[in-house]
């Protein structure tokens, strides 16, 4: 008897994990409002906790080209991140200023990471929003409006659209951003695009950053090792980061961005 009451313990330990999930993981998965997609890191034992990362694609994209974009999935599974690439309605995105309304893409997002976390043990210190392009658009709207259900911000190439808000209702975040210098498709000037619609200019989507932010110090620019320019606000509310880096190249994504992001993210 002692030893079957042994063995029931330790069996009751291992499930302790779990025991704030109340679905079973899944690879393709619906959430209120759509549907999403993810990726467990290679090796996990099933019950450990797992940092999470929410990747938006970009614009006529979906969620299974972030899932099987190795340059995305390695990066995310070496730093133990649990990869959850969610569809955009009509492979777009619902962001302020976007030709898409056709959903309330910052509602449906909150309900994709409510679903997660009752389908996988999420450590709460690590919740991260990345976006490529129209994607890395969206993720701006996030930080913007609904920063509470993440903890740090990787948009790569994609900024506000106009108009741009007045101030952010979120308040203090952390965020990094990554633009290509030559970029022609999201250009850091802004530009018109489908008649009415125009995407912001970068810089003054910074400077609502700083304000948000409430950074004391101006930014100070530093070369990095792996071919980024960035620029870092110091001072900040809370202890709060901003970061925006620019590199040699057009509208792409790199994979040495995305560790390097998601190590910056990670050390909050």
């Amino acid at each position: 008897m002692p030893h079957v009451m042994r063995s029931l313990a330790v069996a009751l330990l291992l499930l302790l994990p779990f025991a704030a999930q109340s679905a079973p993981p899944c690879a393709d998965c619906t959430a209120a409002g759509g549907t999403y997609h993810t990726a467990t890191p290679p090796g996990w034992d099933g019950h450990s906790k797992l940092r999470l990362l929410v990747f938006l694609h970009g614009w006529m994209m979906e969620g299974l080209d972030i899932i099987e974009d190795h340059g995305i999935r390695e990066p995310a599974g070496k730093a133990n991140y649990l990869l959850v690439a969610p569809d955009g309605l009509l492979r777009s995105w619902a962001h302020t200023g976007s030709p898409s309304q056709a959903r309330d893409d910052v509602a449906f997002l909150r309900a994709v990471v409510k679903d997660v976390k009752s389908r996988w043990p999420i450590d709460p210190r690590t919740v991260v929003a990345a976006g490529f392009s129209q994607g890395g658009s969206m993720v701006w709207d996030l930080a913007c409006y609904a920063a509470g259900d993440f903890t740090a911000f990787l948009p790569f190439s994609g900024g506000f659209w106009e108009p741009l808000p007045a101030t952010c209702t979120s308040g203090p975040v952390d965020l990094r951003h990554v633009h290509g210098r030559e970029d022609t498709t999201m250009p850091l000037a802004g530009r018109a695009l489908f008649g009415p619609y125009r995407q912001g200019d970068i810089a003054k989507g910074f400077a609502i950053w700083a304000a948000t932010d409430q950074c004391r110090a101006g930014p100070m620019t530093l070369a990095q090792s792996d071919g980024l320019e960035c620029r870092t606000w110091t001072g900040c509310a809370g202890g709060h980061r901003l970061q925006f880096c620019l590199r040699k190249g057009g509208h792409s994504l790199f994979a040495p961005d995305i560790a390097s992001g998601l190590r910056w993210a990670a050390a909050r």
